[in-house]
């Protein structure tokens, strides 16, 4: 394997993990644009350097297989980073399978499948942009839209966003406009009745709330 086409896997891994890294970004999850860019390119990495280890060497095929059990091992650790337990509830295991997932793209890259890496690539992004929008139509999903008017306070949103996070509520449409001393965010939340309803209690004790609507 010469360093040309190892460039040219590297360069393709960074174009369908950032294309898979934007959608995750726009969702606003923690594994976003840069690291799923780094699965992809890294797992890419390993599975070129084991290619060239059984092409250069008397290695044995054995090598590529291990070489992804390795790289699928040390996913599952950074996997398991990103999940997080909160008032019974589990959050981030589409995170965490996305990056899973990515980490396969990247060997299937590196080993030099690249129309199956093509192909997996529309997979995983049909799945985390249509298979959404039908999980929150048909899977008891809501949209609430809020119009919240606080005293206005240097943290407000970093707080909105954290609580939001915190009961499994996503926010859309974010918007924030000054009126006087105060501040008026509106907002959509997607997320369950149940949800919706722990999610309205902790805006009630955050800031100083001087109105309070939901459409």
């Amino acid at each position: 394997m010469n360093i040309l086409e190892i460039i040219l896997k590297l360069v393709l891994a960074v174009a369908l993990g950032g294309l898979i890294g934007i959608e995750r970004e726009t969702s606003q999850k923690p594994a976003g644009f840069r690291t799923n860019i780094l699965v992809c390119i890294g797992s890419a990495m390993m599975m070129s350097m084991a290619v060239g280890l059984i092409q250069g060497s008397n290695a044995t095929p054995d090598t590529l297989v291990r070489m992804a059990a390795g790289v699928v091992t040390g996913i599952g650790f950074l996997g398991a980073g990103t999940i997080i337990h909160a008032r019974g509830m589990v959050i981030g295991l589409t995170t965490a399978s996305t990056l899973w997932v990515v980490a396969g793209l990247g060997l299937l890259v590196g080993v030099g499948y690249y129309i199956p890496a093509l192909i997996l690539t529309a997979l995983i992004i049909a799945t985390l942009v249509a298979f959404r929008k039908i999980e929150e139509i048909y899977l008891r999903k809501h949209i609430f839209h809020y119009h919240l008017k606080f005293k206005e306070q240097p943290d407000l949103l970093s707080k909105l966003r954290k609580v939001s996070f915190h009961h499994g509520i996503k926010l859309e449409r974010l918007s924030i406009k000054k009126e006087g001393e105060s501040l008026v965010i509106s907002f959509s939340a997607v997320g369950s009745e149940e949800k919706e309803q722990e999610f309205n209690e902790a805006l009630m004790s955050l800031g100083q709330l001087e109105e309070f609507r939901i459409d």
